[in-house]
């Protein structure tokens, strides 16, 4: 009965915790290059020696390792010069609060000093890891390789000048999203710039998170979760149903 109740509840406890994740994928869908996470999963071998064994309580075990859907999201041609996206593979470096990290996000903007930023104020890093830093300029371009050439504000009509290169990498490990959102290697590797990555500009990368998906997964959440409430009330009733056969007779 132990079992039984306990072995419920945890299933109940997982699907709360699936609707957090599909919360945060659902109100991420029009954030450029977001990657949706995974939903956890139970570890059914482990499971099932946990029941097989002395141990009085077999609960699920969570697959939790902060796992999320690499693949590419769709390039929508959006015309405004600082929107690049990347073209398969790879990814932006970026300067984060707690170290380096990477994103495929890649609405680009300055802030006041000049930083070339994306959409959440992440400072971009060129191909030294050092923040890029655009000067005044009166058009922008994006070449494929990731050179940022601009015609200098107070130049002649024409004149071109290559400020930076955008820092890309292509992964070189597993990765994972760390408890600030960020993307990193697991091992805590140091991101490396590696210039073997192609972007194209006027380009915009949307989330690679799946609406249907999502809404079909939480139907079955849901029925998941009615299941597992019968079976507390089922373990409810056969435990009465047991302390009424050792009761003494009045």
């Amino acid at each position: 009965m132990d079992r039984f109740i306990h072995t419920a509840l945890n299933s109940i406890n997982m699907v709360k915790d699936n609707s957090f994740i599909r919360s945060n994928n659902l109100a991420n869908n029009s954030v450029p290059g977001f990657r949706s996470d995974y939903h956890l999963k139970t570890a059914g071998t482990a499971f099932i020696e946990t029941m097989d064994s002395h141990v009085t309580r077999g609960l699920a075990i969570k697959n939790n390792t902060n796992n999320f859907d690499a693949s590419s999201g769709t390039l929508n041609e959006t015309g405004n010069e600082m929107d690049v996206a990347i073209r398969g593979d790879g990814y932006f470096i970026t300067e984060a609060a707690t170290g380096n990290a990477l994103s495929r996000r890649g609405d680009f903007s300055t802030n006041m000093d000049g930083q070339l930023i994306n959409g959440s104020n992440a400072t971009i890093l060129d191909s030294n890891l050092q923040p890029i830093v655009i000067p005044p300029y009166r058009s922008i371009d994006f070449t494929q390789t990731g050179d940022i050439i601009i015609e200098p504000l107070n130049s002649e009509p024409g004149t071109r000048e290559v400020v930076a290169t955008l820092g890309l990498t292509m992964p070189t490990a597993p990765l994972k999203k760390f408890p600030d959102g960020e993307i990193r290697y697991t091992d805590g590797s140091p991101i490396v710039a590696n210039q073997d990555v192609a972007v194209v500009n006027r380009y915009l990368e949307m989330s690679n998170v799946n609406l249907m998906e999502e809404l079909v997964t939480s139907i079955e959440d849901q029925r998941v979760f009615e299941i597992n409430l019968k079976l507390v009330k089922t373990a409810e009733d056969i435990d009465r149903g047991g302390s009424s056969l050792i009761r003494m007779p009045t």
